[in-house]
């Protein structure tokens, strides 16, 4: 008999995530993949209960992977840390197409109770209010461009996230008196 292939968990992970950003998730089948490790199904399931469990793994690498590009300070001063945040996302939505589809929209993952609780983990200063209708835009412009709708050049898409954001600043300054939560 054989000797067993040991494959280490996080191999396969890294397998499984950069198979889901070439062909997407959804095509990522245990045969797949080993296939791809050169071996047998039975390290993967050695390794995980199921393709579910492996999923919420390559989720996870997928969230880290835009939390740590989107938190990177500009590459220059004139762009606002906001600004350069919502950017990094559409552009991580345009190149990185299935895992954004993965991490944005799917049903896989981390459900929030309210998108205001986005706004507390944003490094800087921002009305809440603000930030869910900015991020509300800006993730429309991502799933635009990561779904091929339609092309937007970098330039237009920079100037439509500040228009939007000094939009719905002004809208919250003007209407000081209501709620932060009402559109």
């Amino acid at each position: 008999m054989p000797p067993k292939v040991k494959i280490p968990r996080e191999a396969i992970i890294e397998k499984a995530f950069e198979l889901t950003k070439a062909y997407g998730f959804e095509k990522v089948t245990a045969r797949f993949l080993a296939s791809e490790l050169k071996c047998s199904t039975q390290p993967v399931f050695h390794a995980f209960r199921n393709m579910e469990e492996l999923k919420e793994e390559v989720y996870k690498k997928t969230q880290k992977l835009f939390e740590e590009t989107m938190l990177q300070q500009p590459s220059d001063t004139e762009t606002p840390y906001f600004l350069s945040m919502g950017l990094k996302y559409v552009e991580l939505a345009q190149k990185e197409k299935n895992l954004f589809r993965l991490l944005c929209m799917s049903d896989s993952g981390t459900r929030l109770e309210s998108l205001y609780d986005l706004a507390k983990h944003v490094p800087v200063p921002i009305d809440p209010g603000v930030f869910v209708k900015t991020w509300i835009f800006t993730h429309g412009i991502a799933t635009i461009v990561s779904t091929n709708t339609t092309n937007i050049a970098p330039e237009e898409i920079r100037q439509l996230l500040i228009e939007a954001c000094a939009g719905f600043k002004l809208y919250h300054n003007e209407n000081k008196g209501g709620s932060a939560y009402e559109t």
